[in-house]
This record gives structure tokens, sequence and C-alpha cells, in this order.
């Protein structure tokens, strides 16, 4: 008798930490669930920094939901 395989739900994955002060187009228009945009999974949206109202972070750092996940930046305040 063959043993049945286990039915595994898959995991839930828990949010990244970002910076409060990152925005972007998709993140206004469908909120926390930002990443199912098809323009933020084509890669095709800017991000900016509320705090420069630009791409640049206030420290002179670049602006992206990469680089504004480092708690290192000065700037840098968990979502």
């Amino acid at each position: 008798m063959s043993e049945l395989p286990k039915n595994e739900s898959p995991q839930p994955t828990s949010p990244v930490p970002r910076c409060i002060h990152l925005r972007c187009k998709s993140m206004l228009v469908y909120g926390e669930d930002f990443e199912q945009d098809p323009e933020f999974q084509a890669g095709l949206v800017d991000f900016w920094c509320v705090l420069s109202s630009r791409n640049l972070g206030p420290d002179g750092g670049e602006v992206s939901l990469l680089a504004c996940r480092d708690p290192n930046r000065e700037c840098y305040q968990e979502y």
C-alpha cells in the first residue's frame, strides 16, 4: 500500500519591512496589494521618497523597494 502525499498548504509570506516614506503610484491605487498591479509587476513604476519628494532620499541614496528596506539608512523608518 502506497502512502498518499501530504496536502501541504503554502506558507503565508510575511511582508518584508520597508521604509514608511517610500511611495509609488501602485501603492496609492492598490494599497497594500500594490504588488498585484500589472505595471508594478512589469517594472514600470517609479518610486519616490515622501521626505524629499524625489527619486533620491534625504540621505542622497537611491529610492527603490530594495534600497528602502535597509534599516541602516539614516532616513529609514519601518512601515
